[in-house]
């Protein structure tokens, strides 16, 4: 018998950390599959590059199916966080409400780390000028500016000529 609001321990911890890392891996893994399948059908000639994937995730966030799938993949990773934490929480309240709210604010974390990551290597690839990412193959903005523009053909010198 326990105590209101504590939980009885568990027989197999093997059975709950599996299913638990199944969940988080079905959750994080469905809206990567939805974004790199609409970056693919995005590309031109097969050839997927960062500006594609940028622009299908872009496209997922502002589509309600994309937000659906993004806000299903979070719930569905949140109660793998919970299956996961089972065996090693003895409290309801910290099953139910701490952990899931961990597993968001984590995600959040490792999705800002991700950028930053990115971020540094930008930088390094372009020699540490942060003027010069849009120049990086394959990165930057995507669109052309005036100083990646050719420049323009010699007109008449001087005026009235």
């Amino acid at each position: 018998m326990t105590a209101r609001g504590r939980l009885a321990p568990v027989a197999h911890r093997a059975g709950w950390i599996a299913g638990g890392l199944a969940l988080q891996l079905a959750g994080l893994g469905g809206p990567i599959a939805y974004v790199v399948t609409r970056a693919k059908h995005e590309s031109i000639g097969g050839l997927l590059t960062v500006a594609t994937v940028r622009l299908a995730w872009h496209e997922s966030v502002h589509e309600r199916k994309g937000i659906a799938l993004l806000a299903a993949g979070a719930i569905v990773f949140a109660l793998g966080s919970v299956l996961l934490a089972r065996p090693f929480v003895k409290r309801r309240l910290t099953l139910l409400v701490a952990v899931p709210l961990a597993a968001a604010c984590g995600a959040l974390i490792l999705g800002v780390a991700a950028l930053v990551v990115t971020l540094v290597v930008l930088i390094s690839e372009a020699g540490g000028d942060v003027g010069n990412l849009g120049n990086i193959p394959g990165g930057g903005s995507g669109g052309s500016s005036e100083k990646n523009a050719p420049p323009a053909p010699p007109g008449p010198a001087g005026p009235g000529a």
